[in-house]
């Protein structure tokens, strides 16, 4: 699975139509400990401090950004401070949501704040926000628990309409890069069976990959997303690092149902977060 045209593309920069929402998601932010932590050669301070640089320069209109998963790189609260420094400097919410690499606990006490929050779900406009975490203690790879998806479907039942959006971490589809399909959502196939019985979800977006992946499954769009500092090689068996720049996912969610994207890749080099 891999690029497709699933979605108009979002016009670069320019502010949403009356009556639509813009949410801006980041990923993999990876922040360590120290300030000089390295992850691969790039320092996801640094690179981060360069993506919010251009995002405040270039994306007009944002309701809210999604904070998708491996947001700390050691779990430290050193590393949730810091970040969370960062993020206020978004002049819109961030939600966010753990990874494989998070605390969920330590996030919660030290990356909430201002700005700064670790909600369950969102209502902007007309559209539902739905956060799950898949955090699975002891692995890389992902899982829903039972209590989740009966809440997931409690809240979807609840408002039926008009639109919701799931965001989450660990992908729910296979990627086609073997080495990180091997950690991906464990039951994906159980997130879907609660999603196939709502018609009202549009789409469904999430980190972890390092890479851009647009699908389409029942009508329900699939959006992976690259990082903020390294990016991995698309259709690798093993870890390989790609040369793309870091990025963003920019979505506009329009009152009928529609939503436009684009990723948006770093133009220049980071600045120190």
């Amino acid at each position: 699975m891999g690029p497709a045209s699933s979605a108009e593309t979002d016009a670069h920069g320019s502010a949403p139509e009356p009556g639509s929402i813009r949410l801006v998601q980041i990923s993999d932010t990876h922040f360590g400990r120290d300030r000089d932590f390295e992850f691969d050669g790039v320092n996801p301070r640094r690179s981060l401090g360069g993506l919010i640089g251009q995002i405040r320069r270039e994306e007009s209109g944002v309701a809210a950004f999604l904070a998708t998963g491996d947001l700390s790189h050691d779990a430290s609260p050193e590393s949730y401070t810091a970040l969370r420094e960062a993020l206020q400097r978004l002049a819109a919410p961030v939600f966010c949501i753990p990874g494989n690499h998070d605390d969920p606990g330590t996030m919660r006490r030290f990356l909430s704040g201002g700005r700064v929050v670790c909600p369950e779900a969102a209502q902007l406009g007309g559209w539902h926000l739905i956060f799950l975490s898949t955090h699975l203690q002891g692995s890389q790879g992902g899982a829903l628990d039972p209590g989740q998806l009966t809440a997931l479907e409690e809240a979807l039942a609840a408002r039926p309409q008009p639109h919701a959006l799931i965001a989450l971490h660990h992908p729910p589809v296979p990627i086609g890069s073997p080495w990180m399909d091997a950690m991906g959502l464990e039951n994906g196939e159980d997130l879907f069976a609660v999603l196939d019985r709502h018609p009202q979800v549009r789409a469904v977006i999430w980190g972890h990959i390092h890479q851009e992946v647009d699908a389409l499954r029942n009508g329900v769009h699939l959006w992976g997303a690259p990082s903020t500092c390294v990016q991995f090689k698309p259709g690798a068996t093993r870890y390989e690092r790609d040369d793309r720049p870091p990025g963003h996912r920019r979505l506009t969610l329009h009152p009928d149902g529609r939503i436009l994207t684009q990723v948006v890749r770093q133009v220049s080099a980071g600045t120190q977060a």
